[in-house]
């Protein structure tokens, strides 16, 4: 009976523990992804300037290289060799904008959350905690409502 009531806690902590772990980042590999929106097609891009998130038609300026951070993170870094991340805008407006800064500059960690291989996925900054990727028109922002809108289709 002593045994059976421990099995029992032993089980009851796992699923405690299992439901407080945070939504672990989906399988992206290390490489080069077009980040498309589920809802249009377009593509996921930088820009220039602080409010320079938005999307566009899919073309060799929107590429973008995943890299794994090892902790369940990952930076989402413009494929041209500048190591330029995409990231939270300094500027404070809400909806919080997105941009294209050197990586390490403003919090651009981000958690891919749900299915890989060409489904849709939510892409949330940090852990979630300062909302998902969505689109408002073109602009690029983050909403605290993330849903799985965007392709990673990977590249070569």
């Amino acid at each position: 009976m002593r045994i059976r009531s421990i099995l029992s806690l032993a089980a009851s902590a796992v699923a405690v523990a299992a439901l407080a772990t945070p939504a672990q980042a989906a399988d992206a590999a290390d490489g080069a992804y077009f980040i498309r929106d589920v809802r249009t097609g377009a593509c996921l891009a930088g820009g220039e300037g602080p409010l320079g998130g938005h999307i566009e038609p899919c073309n060799p300026g929107t590429v973008w290289e995943v890299r794994n951070q090892g902790n369940g993170l990952a930076q989402i870094v413009e494929a041209r060799g500048e190591n330029r991340c995409l990231a939270l805008s300094p500027i404070r407006i809400f909806p919080p904008a997105v941009w294209v800064d050197q990586c390490g500059q403003q919090p651009d960690q981000w958690t891919i959350q749900g299915a890989a291989d060409n489904q849709p996925v939510n892409i949330a900054l940090g852990r979630g905690e300062f909302g998902s990727l969505t689109t408002e028109g073109r602009r690029v922002v983050l909403l605290p409502d993330g849903r799985p809108q965007w392709i990673m289709e990977r590249l070569g």
